[in-house]
């Protein structure tokens, strides 16, 4: 050690650990995880051990080391691992300490181990982010990105049946969730609570959760929060290296099937591809199936490029397609079948199993292509520029009469164009900025040849944007953070209406200069909006002891319109009902305060997270009314403005009861109150919970798990109920269709059962014995549109079996 190395840890200790110097106290802890570089995966039995002493650990079946009772000082870390060269890593040790380690380890190279403390860079360290691998994520037999983040407190899904599903944060849902895969966001028809995104997260490595709109590099407009789907930097070596999964399932009998490899060189090039396929036929309740509920999915991706530390590129091809049906009992005719399909217990529709999927269903194909490419400037500079095209199709087929079934009544192709730069890393002094541009192209068609009013218009969509992020860090226990972005928005449509509509909603005087000519009982018209929109965010991060820490953030985050929002005029088939689009909806503005409060100790955790929003503007859909049609009568939902107010908490923590049983608990809750209307909002999660017991024998190479999930009744909900008349025995009889009323509250008890088979000719494999719903409870979800027609899935037994090559 130099004198300058010496001077510089004795003045320290010193100046802030007097204690430590004069008392002596060795009652620190090292611990953390020793992992796979390249997949994340937990390396069993690697001792860590400080050199010249008796202290050591071996890592258990989750990788995890712990050492006690140290005293504080500069020790030499020593890891060791079978067929691994021995390693050594200076630490400084002036507290308690959270380390992982990451090795590459693969049975054809072992030349060269790359040592590494932090794999996952954090977006915005004010702000709790909640970070897991893929490996972690199929462990619970997740079929969906929606579904992978159901076990994060404040997450919850929003489903139409068992196949569709979108994430809600917060209680928010649809443009309010940004999803960025390989640094950009993703562009689908996500306008609809019916449409799920079309992304396949098994193709990535890592997922990360940012409640509140803090990732403002990607954009301000998601109040509710951002799910960043990316993969692992490449290393610059020769490797060959793999992974395959297979997935059976009994509910459904069917299953999922994925593998990838890739191909490192010393150079710096790579190469790697992503396949995976999945097919489902119906699935079932504890007491019926579910017909026309299974679907197809397949998709593939093909990775390459160079990375040479410094610099490098990447080019990226993926494309994904899926194939769900819709319940055929939720194709209702009319409104009297709908307040019959409500009053039954079993839906209207039951068949017997089959793989087919028939009327009504969708049909969504999404195809992307990345280039980026990056160079260090200076020490610590890196610029980066990238560009993304994205083309989504997206089909909705409905029983129709007259052999048209299998014309799509919507048919629509989005193309998306974006551009990023940015430059990151700029420091001076304690201070570190990064500064970037975003801008992106959108030209979105609906083919008139679908026979029926386009539900959504042709438009073009201009978007831009800047940004400027900072943060301030003078000692480990205090860090300012800050951003700022400005966007502009524009919309650029030409849509029918027609003339009775236009002049009843009085659009015909609001809007007279967007229209073009008249033809026949409709009008062409021309609707431009233009809207430039302010985002922020800020925040603190204070060390208040070695095991407590505090975060407070505040964003500000703005949201244009989305062209559903604005433009939806007809009739919506797959959600049965008649939506109409609103010319004058306003930004909607959300001004969010976050707190976190976390402790970490030897044996227990604990992270509370309250919030509170204010939403002026606040963009919802609302039943106003019948209609009679061709096709039957319908409901009618219009979207509008309004103000409201949000606030909730989510808790988790996690108590070691032993060296080989952990418990982790936790649980989430939402207010929300629309304040012009006096009343509840629509679709928010009930306060739900969960308990998860693990137990870990350290010497064995198999684990198990048992959780309940407890959904307690949503008490919350706005009358969106409405009365239909019809003739019954010759006279006219009024009805209430009750479409507001939630289910009753249930829990659901998953297992979960892993053990690592002996390895086989170089290849490591693992079993995992799943278990969802085991009671086979039978419940039906507030959150499943679907739960008006029947009930949720009953038992599912799942085998999955992984490998790495």
């Amino acid at each position: 050690m130099n004198k300058v190395k010496f001077y510089s840890i004795l003045l320290f200790k010193i100046l802030f650990f007097n204690n430590i110097i004069f008392s002596q106290s060795c009652d620190y802890f090292l611990r953390g995880k020793i992992l796979d570089s390249h997949d994340d995966s937990n390396l069993i039995g690697a001792i860590v051990s400080i050199q010249g002493t008796n202290f050591f650990s071996q890592t258990n079946f989750e990788g995890e080391y712990l050492i006690n009772g140290i005293c504080p000082g500069d020790y030499i870390l020593v890891i060791s691992h079978p067929n691994c060269k021995t390693i050594k890593k200076n630490i400084i040790l002036v507290e308690n300490k959270d380390v992982n380690f990451f090795l590459e380890h693969h049975i054809n190279e072992l030349e060269e181990i790359v040592l590494q403390e932090s794999k996952i860079s954090r977006l915005r360290k004010s702000v709790q982010e909640v970070s897991l691998n893929i490996n972690e994520v199929n462990s619970y037999g997740s079929n969906t990105l929606e579904e992978a983040i159901n076990n994060i407190p404040g997450a919850s899904i929003l489903k139409t049946g068992n196949s569709i599903s979108k994430p809600i944060i917060h209680g928010m849902y649809g443009s309010r969730v940004g999803i960025v895969t390989d640094g950009f966001r993703q562009y689908d028809q996500q306008w609809g609570p019916d449409h799920a995104p079309n992304i396949d997260f098994d193709s990535f490595e890592i997922l990360q959760l940012i409640k509140g709109a803090a990732a403002l590099k990607y954009g301000g407009d998601t109040s509710a929060g951002s799910i960043i789907l990316s993969s692992k930097r490449k290393l610059p070596k020769d490797t060959l290296f793999g992974r395959s999964s297979i997935n059976l399932e009994s509910n459904g009998r069917g299953g999922k099937i994925n593998s990838s490899l890739e191909k490192s060189f010393s150079n710096g090039f790579y190469i790697n591809g992503d396949i995976t396929g999945k097919k489902y036929g119906d699935f079932n309740t504890p007491n019926y199936i579910l017909s026309n509920s299974g679907f197809e999915e397949a998709s593939f991706s093909i990775d390459f490029g160079r990375d040479q530390i410094n610099k490098g590129w990447n080019v990226k091809y993926s494309n994904y397609r899926i194939e769900p049906g819709i319940l055929k009992a939720s194709h209702i005719g009319n409104v009297q079948d709908l307040f019959y399909a409500l009053n039954s217990k079993e839906p209207k529709i039951i068949n017997d199993f089959t793989y087919a999927i028939e009327a009504p269903k969708q049909l969504a194909k999404h195809q992307k292509i990345i280039f980026k490419y990056f160079k260090s400037i200076g020490n610590n500079s890196k610029l980066e520029i990238g560009y993304n095209y994205q083309e989504n199709k997206r089909k909705e087929f409905d029983l129709r009469r007259g052999g048209r079934t299998n014309i799509p009544v919507v048919d629509l192709s989005l193309k998306t164009h974006i551009l990023n730069a940015s430059l990151a890393g700029i420091q001076y002094e304690d201070h570190n900025f990064e500064v970037g541009i975003n801008g992106f192209f959108q030209d979105n068609f609906s083919t008139p040849d679908t026979g029926v009013k386009r539900l959504i218009p042709d438009y073009y969509k201009f978007e831009s944007g800047i940004y400027l992020l900072g943060d301030y860090k003078k000692n480990n226990s205090f860090l300012f953070e800050w951003g700022l972005r400005l966007d502009y928005v524009a919309y650029d449509s030409k849509k029918y209406y027609y003339q009775s509509d236009w002049e009843n909603r009085n659009f015909d005087v609001l809007y007279q200069d967007f229209e073009l000519y008249e033809v026949f009982n409709q009008i062409l018209t021309n609707p431009k909006f233009n809207y430039v929109n302010l985002s922020a965010q800020t925040g603190i991060s204070l060390k208040l002891s070695n095991t407590s820490k505090l975060n407070f953030s505040y964003i500000l985050s703005q949201r244009a319109p989305n062209p559903s929002e604005l433009f939806s005029d007809g009739l919506h088939h797959a959600m049965a009902a008649i939506e109409y689009g609103n010319l004058g909806i306003n930004t909607e503005t959300n001004h969010k305060f976050l707190v976190s409060l976390s402790k970490n100790s030897k044996r227990f955790n604990l992270l509370v997270e309250p919030y509170i929003s204010k939403i002026f503007g606040y963009i919802f859909i609302e039943p106003t009314g019948l209609k009679q049609t061709i096709r039957g009568a319908f409901p009618v939902w219009t979207y509008d403005n309004t103000d409201a107010f949000l606030t909730g908490l989510d808790l988790s923590s996690k108590f070691l009861i032993s060296e080989k049983l952990s418990f982790d608990f936790g649980a989430s809750y939402v207010y929300a109150q629309d304040l012009n209307h006096n009343e509840p909002i629509i679709l928010i999660p009930p306060f739900n919970s969960y308990q998860r017991l693990k137990y870990i024998p350290r010497e064995e190479n198999w684990s198990f798990e048992i959780t309940n999930q407890i959904y307690f009744k949503q008490t919350r909900f706005p009358d969106s109920n409405f009365i239909f008349d019809y003739i019954e025995n010759g006279s006219i009889v009024s009805k209430t269709v009750d479409i507001s009323e939630s289910p009753s509250g249930y829990n659901r008890i998953n297992a979960v059962f892993s053990i690592d088979l002996k390895d086989r000719k170089n290849i490591k494999s693992n079993l995992r014995i799943i278990g969802q719903n085991i009671t086979n409870t039978n419940f039906r979800d507030y959150l499943n549109r679907m739960r008006l027609y029947a009930s949720d899935l009953g038992r599912n037994i799942q085998i999955q079996l992984n490998f790495k090559y």
